[in-house]
């Protein structure tokens, strides 16, 4: 289940300020892809503090993960639950992909090219390549990690069929309006709801309700 979601006082509301992720200060919902395969959530949302305390959020997300991991074989940690300014601050690390999309109901891949093909996902999409990606009125820090610059406008897309056999590519696939950071540098991104916001960062902007699985391609 997925405690943002579930927690009956983390209302689905705006986020704020929570951690660092990559040297880059965590400002939306996001989760991380790690080298060795672990997925980091970070999730910050407004807390009615006035009705709950933060000993009832930690209580609550503990009991959930023993739940979750009393019954699976996968292995969740909560390394930081806290109640600071009116915020509920939560973040969790899950040992997988699959166990973050197990425990979440969040669908989420994590893997080759080739594997996700394998997997039954379909490369038959537009894709922005982040090499075409053209800045607007702002200059770029050259020295600075973020490839990619708020504003940029997409000047060319590339077809699935174009990059699907690129076996030296991995791919994270996501299923959630969320930011997304990958342990390498962005190569492409499925066209519809994301964007390319950094070296290693991907935004995925989607109404509610919106059917949203977004690819982030990188090498």
């Amino acid at each position: 289940m997925k405690i943002r979601i579930a927690v009956p006082v983390l209302a689905a509301a705006s986020f704020f300020a929570l951690a660092s992720c990559g040297g880059t200060a965590v400002t939306e919902n996001t989760i991380e892809l790690k080298k060795n395969g672990k997925i980091v959530e970070y999730i910050a949302e407004d807390f009615e503090a006035s009705y709950y305390d933060a000993d009832e959020l930690s209580s609550f997300v503990d009991s959930e993960v023993d739940a979750w991991t009393g019954e699976n074989d996968g292995s969740i940690k909560v390394s930081k639950d806290k109640v600071e300014d009116g915020t509920a601050y939560v973040t969790i690390t899950y040992d997988s992909a699959d166990t973050y999309a197990d425990f979440t109901g969040t669908e989420l891949f994590s893997g080759s090219v080739v594997q996700a093909q394998s997997a039954g996902y379909d490369f038959d999409l537009d894709f922005i390549s982040a090499d075409t990606e053209t800045a607007s009125d702002d200059t770029e820090d050259e020295e600075s990690d973020s490839s990619v610059i708020e504003g940029t406008i997409i000047s060319s897309y590339i077809s699935g069929s174009e990059i699907a056999g690129e076996d030296d590519l991995k791919v994270l696939i996501i299923g959630d309006a969320v930011d997304v950071v990958v342990p390498g540098t962005v190569k492409y991104v499925s066209a519809d709801f994301a964007s390319i916001t950094g070296k290693s960062k991907v935004s995925v902007d989607a109404e509610d309700g919106a059917d949203v699985l977004v690819y982030v391609l990188y090498e």
